[in-house]
């Protein structure tokens, strides 16, 4: 069982490294055949990643709360999210930029830690792991709303500048960007409700009575209702595509202040 384990601790990365040279073919050149098996690849990644995170579960370790797994859950959070708005738009050409990305993720969440430590502590219950991935994928959905975001800002800076060349030829137009980033959003936005609303049902079933003044609570639904407002702008058409593309980049930075400063002062979550 052990080098089942490994093996597909090893494997995962090595999916999502294939399925990104995949989607890179179709960038680069267009290819027909590449453009048909890319996604069957990156849904081959999702399936064996899933199996990778799954199996130390067998050997008494509660996936996703564990500091690797959380890192290596964000890759697959960051390709199966892309996957899902993909579909909906039916532009693979853009896939090269979050599927590398969670390649990327995996292979440095496989190098951080061995698939096979068992802590001496105490972990957090099963709730947690639940609580942490509804707020991973949320977080993904963030990630690639300021990805998608960026390159919309890059190529109408291109576009201003008259730039030319085969990069800015592969990017798509500036509609089908503000699409994914905005999808994207959105997918973060529902991830976020649900696991901010179980955070809450939990903390009240088994600690009543407690203070939500805490800092990680309260930032983490400042994040969530300031991304709210972007979604409903733009659904309403208050804001234009590129103020939403600002915002999705200054929403990921609030975001990754979140997790590396807030944590810091917060009772509630330092440890996990």
């Amino acid at each position: 069982m052990d080098a089942l384990i490994r093996l597909l601790a090893v494997a995962a990365p090595a999916a999502w490294t294939a399925a990104a040279l995949l989607y890179l073919f179709v960038f680069l050149r267009e290819e027909p055949a590449a453009e048909r098996w890319a996604p069957r690849a990156a849904w081959t990644a999702v399936a064996i990643h899933v199996l990778a995170l799954a199996s130390p579960g067998l050997s008494g370790v509660c996936p996703m709360v564990l500091p690797a797994s959380m890192l290596s859950g964000l890759g697959l959070a960051v390709g199966t999210v892309h996957l899902f708005v993909e579909s909906r738009a039916r532009d693979r050409g853009i896939g090269v930029f979050p599927i590398a990305l969670a390649a990327l993720i995996t292979l440095a969440a496989a190098a951080a830690a061995d698939p096979l430590y068992v802590p001496s502590g105490a972990l957090p219950p099963a709730s947690t792991a639940v609580h942490v991935t509804g707020a991973i994928l949320g977080y993904a959905g963030l990630l690639l709303a300021a990805l998608f975001g960026a390159l919309y800002l890059v190529q109408r800076h291109a576009l201003k500048r008259h730039r030319f060349g085969l990069f800015w030829e592969r990017l798509p137009s500036l509609e089908l960007l503000d699409a994914f980033s905005r999808r994207s959003l959105v997918a973060g936005v529902v991830f976020l409700t649900l696991t901010i609303g179980f955070g809450h049902l939990v903390r009240r079933s088994v600690h009543p009575g407690e203070s939500y003044w805490d800092a990680k609570i309260v930032t983490t639904n400042s994040l969530w209702l300031v991304a709210l407002l972007v979604v409903i702008a733009r659904r309403l058409n208050r804001i234009r595509p590129a103020t939403s593309a600002f915002a999705a980049v200054g929403l990921f930075v609030l975001t990754l202040a979140n997790l590396l400063v807030v944590d810091l002062f917060s009772s509630v979550h330092r440890g996990l």
